[in-house]
């Protein structure tokens, strides 16, 4: 009994139950538990009268938020592999619901509580529970499990300069200065070849033979 006639509560009193003027129940914050058969007992000239309805609470979720270990992030939880991965059901349904869980769309397990050991490749996806019951069936949020992103920090490409500078060292140095010199020597050798046969090219010219001594020149005036 919630209430008696005379308004006082009765042993099925929450504290969420009242009786407006007109003889109705308002229940407030509904749960699961207020489902069943409620009878209202009324009093007339003519005797007792009662009538009986029966209330079906179903109830609804968006989606139960799966506890996990490791944490989740919207629903992304990241690990690395070899690790143990733990997604459990949190939520409290009245009647007790048979828990199932899929991977992928894929059956994967009952219970409350699924262990995934030593994460594979093969493990990462998007996990799910189902909770059923007399009432309907309930949905969790999905979870899906990544592997931990590598966090790289962007980096600016070098400038590339018009007329980069030329530096050699160790063997392309020395072959360098080796070319340098072979070029060198042969030039100078051209030089020198071309002298040479211009210089036999050139007239021969009479000796010069100094004049014998005590001769005078005489210049002749015209």
């Amino acid at each position: 009994m919630i209430s008696s006639a005379e308004g006082l509560p009765g042993p099925g009193h929450t504290g969420r139950e009242t009786l407006d003027t007109q003889g109705s129940l308002i229940i407030r914050n509904v749960t699961t538990l207020d489902a069943g058969s409620y009878t209202v007992v009324m009093e007339t000239s003519a005797g007792l009268r009662s009538a009986m309805e029966q209330i079906q609470v179903k109830a609804t979720y968006d989606g139960v938020q799966l506890v996990t270990f490791p944490g989740n992030k919207q629903g992304v939880l990241r690990s690395e592999l070899n690790y143990s991965v733990i997604l459990q059901w949190a939520a409290l349904i009245t009647p007790e619901p048979v828990l199932r869980w899929t991977f992928n769309g894929r059956p994967r397990g009952t219970g409350e509580r699924l262990i995934v050991h030593r994460l594979s490749m093969k493990d990462l996806g998007t996990y799910l529970c189902l909770a059923e019951n007399s009432q309907g069936v309930y949905l969790s949020q999905p979870v899906t499990i990544m592997l931990p992103q590598a966090d790289v920090e962007p980096t600016e490409p070098a400038p590339i300069s018009r007329n980069p500078p030329l530096s050699l060292s160790g063997g392309s140095a020395i072959a360098l200065v080796v070319a340098a010199s072979v070029v060198g020597l042969v030039l100078v050798g051209s030089v020198l070849l071309t002298v040479i046969q211009k210089l036999r090219c050139l007239p021969s010219l009479p000796p010069i033979h100094s004049a014998p001594q005590g001769t005078e020149l005489a210049l002749q005036q015209d």
